[in-house]
């Protein structure tokens, strides 16, 4: 490493650093067109600190290999990095590296780091170099099998490598593996450190591993039905039940009733069928509803691409014209217009105005037409949206009836089971459930929790109902809100190419009145 002070990434060291892409005439690249940069070396420079990297945007190698970086950090927005050396530096620990989920091969090699971790970031991990770093437990090496792309590993230097059992342990735990410490593995010793190392612990381990991929995929399908139900506003009745009767809710106390095990199973089969009839009905006014979304825009921009390709053959007619007109100019010996001449450029310039007007009538006609259509479009969607809103309202007052019949017939179960403890007390004492005797000798605190359970449930379907009429109402306004938008902003372009295409004419016209020359045609309405 160089002698001299520590230093910061600065401009004049990112200049110097540009390795691609390289200028034809190979001097460096000042100013740096930072987005374009895929390639980037600061290696023996002193750097103290990471930083001054934001706008590399397309980096893929960045090699700031031998300095004195004792932190990994400010990597975040390198998203398309692939390469990073941070070899021969300070580091202590393995972060900052979340954001860079392409990265392929990592070096930090020769650093002072105890602990592999850190590198959930970079699922695609191909190459991994760790070697003379602090690594001293086999242990650490077990974090490395979630990296199921890892091909090549480099502990050498380190303590753990010293231990009887490093080779055996690697090939036992990470079996993908085709060099370790820069050496090819031979997979007959895969084979028989699979079947001969740790092999309790290799069974936990394995076993451990498909638990957790068995959640993850779990979770992922759990995910993929609520973004389906959320599509037709049905999220709020995935886990209704789990909901209703979650630990959070339930009271103690009636657990250890004998009859409520039955009214919460009969419970449960109710509100799934009941959920089910809502489903059914939901979904086929949903679809329902997204077909006529998706006519409705096809209709728009259809509309939209007729009314511009109008316009467009105007001003192509009206140039091909003027082109034909403009070549007939003459000049008197003078080298001023002839009469007949000013008269045809006058009458250029009215039939310029006349486009004009037509195009900006022809706008407003557009506008006109889309505004009904969308206010047309509202309110058949307003009426489904209402339909739907109904069926929630019905399917919700049913849940409450059912609410109730539960809750009366727990309540009236709880009473009997109440009164039929304290004639038998002297027998219920004896019984082993220390539970049931305590709340059952309680009536006031049962009847308490009873009615505590049913105003959760109530409150708990209530905030149901207000969410999924909610998700209703916020689709529909922020449906029209983004369409009324796309047209304000759309109209203003259209006037603002028009205004543009017409000033252009007109500028082309007076010119070749003055110069008298034959005018070459030029990008008027090119924008619009």
């Amino acid at each position: 490493r160089p002698d001299g002070e520590p230093q910061v990434i600065s401009e004049e060291l990112l200049i110097e650093g540009v390795e691609e892409p390289v200028r034809p005439d190979g001097e460096p690249w000042e100013p740096i067109d930072f987005p374009t940069v895929t390639s980037l070396r600061l290696s023996f420079q002193n750097i103290i600190e990471v930083s001054n990297l934001n706008n590399f945007d397309s980096l893929t190698t960045l090699r700031l290999d031998n300095n004195i970086i004792d932190r990994i950090a400010n990597l975040g927005r390198l998203s398309q990095l692939t390469w990073l050396d941070l070899s021969f530096n300070n580091i202590r620990e393995i972060e900052g590296l979340d954001q860079l989920s392409k990265l392929l091969d990592l070096s930090l090699y020769h650093n002072q780091i105890e602990e592999i971790k850190g590198l959930d970031g970079c699922p695609n991990l191909n190459i991994l170099s760790l070697g003379h770093n602090n690594i001293k437990d086999l242990v650490q090496i077990n974090y490395l099998r979630r990296f199921q792309n890892l091909r090549c590993v480099c502990l050498d230097g380190n303590k753990v490598c010293q231990n009887d059992s490093y080779n055996q342990h690697v090939l036992a735990y990470l079996p993908t593996l085709k060099y370790l410490d820069y050496m090819l593995i031979d997979r007959k010793a895969v084979q028989q450190a699979q079947e001969g190392y740790n092999l309790d612990e290799l069974t936990e381990v394995r076993e451990r591993e498909q638990a957790e991929q068995a959640k993850r995929k779990a979770r992922k399908e759990k995910e993929a039905v609520i973004e389906k139900l959320k599509k037709n506003f049905l999220d709020c009745t995935e886990d209704l039940f789990e909901d209703l009767f979650s630990r959070e809710i339930e009271p103690e106390n009636i657990t250890v009733l004998t009859c409520y095990h039955t009214l919460k199973d009969t419970y449960r089969d109710d509100l799934a069928e009941d959920i089910k009839n809502l489903r059914g009905w939901m979904e086929e006014r949903n679809e329902s509803r997204l077909k006529k979304a998706s006519a409705f825009e096809k209709a728009v921009t259809r509309a939209e691409n007729e009314s511009e390709e109008e316009a467009f053959q105007m001003i192509r007619d009206f140039r091909s014209h003027k082109k034909k007109v403009l070549a007939q100019i003459d000049r008197d010996e003078n080298a001023t217009l002839k009469p007949e001449m000013e008269a045809m450029i006058q009458q250029l310039l009215d039939q310029l105005m006349g486009l004009e007007n037509q195009l900006m009538a022809n706008e407003i006609q557009l506008q006109e037409s889309i505004h009904e259509a969308i206010l047309d479009f509202e309110a058949k969607i307003s009426e489904i949206i209402k339909a739907m809103s109904e069926k929630a309202g019905e399917f919700f007052r049913l849940l409450e009836e059912r609410e109730k019949t539960f809750y009366t017939s727990l309540m009236e179960g709880s009473n009997q089971e109440i009164e039929a403890f304290a004639q038998n007390q002297d027998i219920a004492t004896t019984d082993n459930d220390t539970n049931k005797a305590k709340y059952l000798s309680n009536k006031d605190e049962m009847v308490q929790a009873c009615v505590n359970f049913n105003e959760a449930h109530m409150s708990l379907l209530q905030n149901k109902e207000d969410d999924m009429t909610s998700q209703m109402s916020s689709w529909r306004d922020k449906f029209f809100e983004r369409h009324r938008e796309r047209q304000y902003h759309r109209n203003r372009q259209r006037v603002m190419d028009v205004k543009k295409t017409i000033d252009d004419c007109r500028a082309e016209i007076m010119a070749a009145s003055e110069v008298g020359d034959e005018f070459e045609e030029g990008d008027a309405g090119a924008a619009y």
